[in-house]
């Protein structure tokens, strides 16, 4: 009985913690899991880098395919996401078409790597709808402790505005935070 009262405690936090549709994490069980990792970071003035992943063409998959394929877009880039991290790092869905990802002693250039692994990945991963491949980017945005803020708040907040920099700036682009300004002369 007690095994079954186990089970079933286990299986409501994972469903209060996961995001039905794609399978990553959700906002609730994204905040602790980051603010831990990022809590250790900043005690032990380590780095750690948060990624901010839109993609560019949700809507219009939607509009001209219907929800459905819609859905299958968000699989596909969380497929695509989680397979380019580590078994350390957080992946969580945003909300709507965003992801987030917390990479725990991860480099400003490390993190810049990967977000361009994402990136190209996704590029050339085709969403198949209908017997037709319809092409799919993503822009990324990345911001990290402490060179960009010193708690998961503020580099969450600065990789996101790196992330609409990277969509006004083309779409299908990394932008680092703070290399979007120009430099002081």
């Amino acid at each position: 009985f007690s095994a079954d009262i186990h089970f079933g405690l286990n299986r409501a936090r994972l469903l209060a913690e996961t995001d039905e549709l794609t399978g990553a994490l959700n906002m609730r069980g994204f905040a602790i899991a980051a603010s831990r990792l990022v809590s250790q970071a900043v005690r032990f003035d380590r780095p750690a880098t948060v990624l901010m992943i839109d993609s560019d063409n949700l809507k219009a998959v939607n509009d001209t395919h219907g929800h459905e394929a819609g859905n299958q877009l968000l699989r596909l880039l969380a497929r695509v996401i989680q397979a380019e991290l580590r078994g350390s790092d957080v992946l969580a869905r945003y909300g709507g078409d965003e992801f987030v990802v917390l990479l725990p002693e991860t480099s400003p250039e490390g993190a810049v790597l990967v977000a361009e692994r994402i990136r190209a990945e996704m590029a050339a991963s085709p969403l198949e709808v209908g017997g037709k491949q319809v092409q799919c980017t993503v822009s990324i945005g990345a911001a990290s402790l402490p060179a960009d803020g010193g708690t998961l708040e503020a580099i969450v907040a600065r990789a996101d505005r790196a992330m609409y920099q990277a969509k006004s700036g083309g779409r299908n682009r990394v932008v680092r935070y703070g290399a979007e300004r120009p430099a002081p002369a």
